[in-house]
């Protein structure tokens, strides 16, 4: 295999940044909640992409690769921000004032596991079928399903649907 083959030249890469960037944002804000976390993790994500070009068997299926390597790398960020404990009262600025409902549902959301968030986002949020999701995060389809179960029971007790 040729060496421009294996990592991407710099103005394809930049392409591929400038493309991928804010759908991954997306993926990673609605898992971690944070901007600068989110932000973290895309670029994170960029330089592991740069870093492992050459283990890209498809190029016709580098979103759904990248994709991959964002949401493992957002649920792996969470992980060690529980563990440092500096997910406690963490707040955004809203370009609006939310309502009561929005606030509950933020509060709610935030309860639940990161892979119940991230199970949540990927399938209601980004259009992810469960078997998809799976593949994402990382682990089996039943197991995404029982998340995604256990997040939505969750959510409905919180906000009194139940």
């Amino acid at each position: 295999m040729a060496l421009e083959d294996q990592a991407p030249s710099t103005d394809r890469f930049e392409a591929i940044v400038r493309a991928e960037t804010g759908p991954l944002f997306g993926v990673a804000y609605s898992i971690l909640r944070d901007v600068q976390e989110a932000e973290d993790a895309v670029q994170e994500t960029m330089e592991v992409a740069w870093r492992r070009w050459d283990s890209l068997r498809d190029p016709q299926k580098r979103g759904a690769w990248l994709r991959q390597i964002c949401v493992r790398r957002c649920l792996r960020i969470h992980r060690n921000l529980l563990r440092r404990s500096w997910l406690a009262d963490r707040s955004e600025s809203a370009a609006s004032i939310p309502t009561d409902h929005d606030l509950d549902l933020d509060r709610s959301f935030r309860g639940l596991t990161r892979q119940q968030r991230a199970v949540v986002a990927l399938h209601y949020q980004y259009g992810y079928t469960l078997d998809e999701c799976a593949g994402l995060m990382g682990c089996r389809p039943g197991t995404a399903r029982s998340h995604l179960a256990r997040a939505l029971q969750t959510l409905r007790e919180e906000l009194g649907y139940e």
